[in-house]
This record gives C-alpha cells, sequence and structure tokens, in this order.
C-alpha cells in the first residue's frame, strides 16, 4: 500500500504557473488524489488572506501551512487551528532596523497581510511587480505599517522586507542576524523573518500534527529557498523543474516544471503510485 497519505505545496513556482494560475491538469490531478482519499494541503510563505482569490476548499485543499508556518488554517472552516508569534519584543528592533534600507515592509497579523498603500502601488520598485494585482486585491493596509506593527507586536506571525535590490537585502539580514529570529530569502529581494525555529518545515510539522499523519507519510512539495526546510522535513521531498539549486539540493525526487504539468506528476508518480 503506497506510504504518502499528504501531499503539502508550495505556491509560487510550484503550485502556480508563470501565469499565479493553476493548471488544468492539476486541478484534475487533485480530483483522482481525493477520490483515493489522500490529502492535499498548501505549505506556503503567503498569508491566509493572500490565498482567498483561489477558492482552495472548492478545490479539496482543505488546509493550509501558510506565513513560512506561523498558521495552520483550515479553508473549509475559515479557522485558525495553529498559531506562532514573532517575540513581542523584536518588532521594534526589526522596525528601526529595516529604516536604514529603502524597501516595503509587510507585516502578518492572524494570517491577514498590511502594507502601506503607497508600497503595493510601486512594487516594481522591489522587484515584485508581478504579485502587484494580488496585493491590491487581497491585502489590508496601514497608514504607517511600521507603527502598526508596533501597536499590534503580541500577535504578529512574520514580517517580510522586500528590497529594491539583493545587496539592500544582505545588509538587512546581516543587521538582523544577532536576533533569535528565521531570516529565509525568497524571490528576487525579499527577506522573510518568522520566529526562531518557525519555516516551512515546522510548518509541515505542525500540520501534521494537527491531522494527526505522520510527517514520514507526508510529501512536501517546492522549489525556492524557503522550501528547503519543508523539502527536507517531509517524508518525501520534490522539487519542481524550475526550483533553484538550494530546492534542488534538499529534494529526493524532481518532477517538470511549474509550467510543464510538474504537479500533476507529484500526485500520479508519488502520491498515488
Amino acid at each position: 500500500m503506497n506510504a504518502y497519505r499528504l501531499a503539502a505545496f508550495d505556491m509560487d513556482g510550484t503550485l502556480l504557473d508563470s501565469n499565479k494560475e493553476i493548471l488544468p491538469s492539476s486541478l484534475k490531478a487533485f480530483e483522482r488524489a481525493l477520490a483515493s482519499g489522500k490529502i492535499l494541503a498548501l505549505d506556503t510563505g503567503r498569508a491566509v488572506s493572500e490565498l482567498s482569490l483561489y477558492h482552495f476548499a472548492d478545490m479539496g485543499i482543505r488546509y493550509g501551512s501558510c506565513a513560512c508556518g506561523t498558521v495552520i488554517y483550515d479553508f473549509r472552516e475559515e479557522k485558525v487551528l495553529l498559531r506562532r508569534t514573532i517575540p513581542s519584543d523584536l518588532i521594534p528592533l526589526i522596525a528601526d532596523i529595516s529604516r536604514k534600507e529603502d524597501l516595503m515592509f509587510q507585516v502578518m497579523v492572524e494570517g491577514i497581510s498590511y502594507v502601506e498603500r503607497k508600497d503595493a502601488e510601486r512594487m516594481d520598485r522591489y522587484q515584485m511587480g508581478v504579485y502587484q494585482p494580488l496585493y491590491l486585491a487581497t491585502t489590508s493596509y496601514a497608514e504607517d505599517v511600521r507603527a502598526f506593527a508596533l501597536e499590534n507586536r503580541d500577535r504578529i506571525n512574520k514580517i517580510n522586507l522586500y528590497h529594491t535590490d539583493p545587496r539592500s537585502r544582505e545588509r538587512t539580514r546581516q543587521r538582523l542576524s544577532h536576533l533569535p529570529l528565521d531570516l529565509t530569502f525568497a524571490e528576487t529581494t525579499s527577506l522573510e523573518c518568522t520566529p526562531r525555529g518557525v519555516s516551512k518545515g515546522s510548518g509541515l510539522l505542525d500540520l501534521c500534527r494537527v491531522l494527526d499523519i505522520p510527517v514520514s507519510a507526508a510529501i512536501g512539495v517546492g522549489d525556492a529557498f524557503n522550501d528547503v526546510p519543508m523539502l527536507e522535513a517531509a517524508g518525501l521531498g520534490i522539487a519542481m523543474g524550475n526550483s533553484n539549486e538550494a530546492a534542488l539540493g534538499a529534494a529526493d525526487a524532481v518532477v517538470a516544471g511549474n509550467d510543464h504539468d510538474g504537479i500533476a506528476q507529484v500526485i500520479d508518480l508519488y502520491l498515488l503510485s
């Protein structure tokens, strides 16, 4: 009997194609997996609010590890099942350090994304233009997002810092490196800040605990730096064909890219085979 009971997918570069859509072949494969009693889930860096356009519960994806493992969410019940937060005393330090570079400050509180409107309207500046329609449609606005973060310092799951270039990101990483945080690169200029020890890998472990499934029975699928902990934690880590070297090096197997039916291959060759 097949040992794998759950497959957890990263979103961008994995479940989503280059147009930020889910391929028809993936949707058909979901149906085959669900008919066989398998569980489909997300393991994503996105906030819960940034997933609302996709109606995952209707696709049969009920659960998600969101915001890099800081929020375990039930899409059907629209309910947070488990949350982890950045220590409140670190928020003023992160806010102060972030002012040293030209960057877009994003904070996630209880699964909801908050940014300043002026930043959402100029995301090309931070090499995040492809995400601008998503942010304009799903994010919430704070007049001063750093002040908002300070006011909500006890409830912050994750902070994203989007820079103008990778060199600027590296300077911020070095300034934050002495703090008890997990600091992870994503996209071209993003630095993701989560509580120390919290990542997509710990999120997969938390999700499996909530569902009472051994992590050895879980498949993790991703393509980027922030997916490496998930690929390493899963019973089987699978990298997409379009993955970067870090993800390829951490994976047990490789499938086709996100534009070429890779997700269907994951389901048919590994989850169901």
